[in-house]
């Protein structure tokens, strides 16, 4: 690890402990080593441990920290110098997008150019449609046309899971190539989707020739529900109408970062973690270990909805209906 960043980690914390109570996995396992604190402290000595594979990236510990410091940070900065050179050789990526491009848009949006431009995500493809159609209609009531480009290629979260820095790249420089000839902002239905484009593009680039465009790109980012509340307030109101009349749980997804105080202003939300949807997780039982944590926010609740690709899937996976688990736009 370079020696500036190791400076870094010991020169910021101060040990102060307001991480550790926040973290999913600490949570989980009740031990220091897999604690932010506990993984800085390992990491800073160079000493490789598997609690940082159980990193979900969520940031919650950088949120908290007095100095605005996390592991996944400097995480990721380890990651670029290291990949699995197993996984890299069988080339996820290639499969991964043959999947991808043979979803259609549904044929009522197809224009590729708008007064917007959308992120056709993996969630938005096969997950949950609707929130797109919806989302379209209540603009085109305002006269806003949206543009939906052909040839994006997933986000690469999935890859960032499996430390495959090299795939992360490649997709994310397609993307790059593709929406530097869009205009207006870039509206993206995935709280994942969205730290990605914000935070993990410029980090992966940075001092490199493309930094500057993915700094750019980062700017033009918002969520679906951050550009409706500036266009269109009154639709809003319908969600938090429903959640009263309905029985809705609102879920805040962790990298929902831009939103977390709009939303909070806006309607009631409830901030847990879903397990995140790393693979290696799912095979050790996290997940399962997390929806112990699930329970007291789910009693009597109808519907769940939630803001993100990886929370749908894991709690579409792992609980029995009800609750119905919804985006949530689809609900307007």
């Amino acid at each position: 690890m370079k020696e500036e960043i190791k400076e870094k980690i010991l020169n910021l914390c101060n040990l102060c402990g307001k991480c550790v109570p926040v973290c999913p996995s600490y949570k989980v396992y009740k031990k220091e080593s897999f604690s932010p604190r506990g993984r800085l402290f390992l990491l800073s000595h160079e000493i490789e441990h598997k609690s940082f594979e159980f990193c979900l990236f969520c940031e919650r510990c950088e949120r908290i920290c007095p100095h605005h410091i996390g592991f996944p940070t400097f995480y990721l900065e380890k990651l670029k110098e290291k990949e699995n050179p197993l996984l890299t050789f069988l080339n996820l990526n290639n499969f991964i997008n043959l999947i991808n491009l043979k979803k259609e848009l549904p044929t009522k949006i197809m224009k590729e150019e708008g007064d917007i431009t959308i992120y056709y995500s993996c969630g938005l493809k096969y997950l949950y449609p609707s929130a797109l159609e919806r989302f379209e209609e209540i603009l085109k009531k305002r006269g806003i046309s949206i543009g939906v480009p052909k040839g994006l290629v997933c986000c690469g979260a999935i890859f960032l899971n499996l430390g495959l820095i090299s795939n992360l790249k490649e997709n994310a420089l397609k993307n790059l190539e593709i929406l530097e000839k869009t205009k207006g902002y870039l509206i993206i239905f995935c709280a994942t989707c969205l730290w990605m484009f914000k935070k993990i593009y410029p980090q992966v680039f940075k001092d490199t020739k493309y930094e500057k465009g993915f700094i750019e790109l980062s700017k033009r980012a918002i969520s679906a529900y951050n550009y409706l509340s500036l266009k269109a307030e009154d639709e809003l109101k319908i969600l938090e109408e429903k959640k009263l009349r309905e029985n809705i749980l609102f879920h805040l997804p962790c990298h929902l970062t831009e939103d977390f105080n709009l939303v909070k202003n806006k309607i009631e939300t409830r901030d847990f973690c879903c397990g995140s949807a790393k693979f290696f997780l799912w095979l050790k039982g996290f997940q399962k270990e997390n929806k112990g944590l699930w329970v007291k926010n789910l009693e009597n609740i109808e519907i769940l909805a939630t803001f993100c690709t990886g929370c749908y899937l894991n709690f579409n996976a792992l609980l029995k209906k009800p609750p119905l688990i919804l985006h949530w736009l689809e609900l307007l």
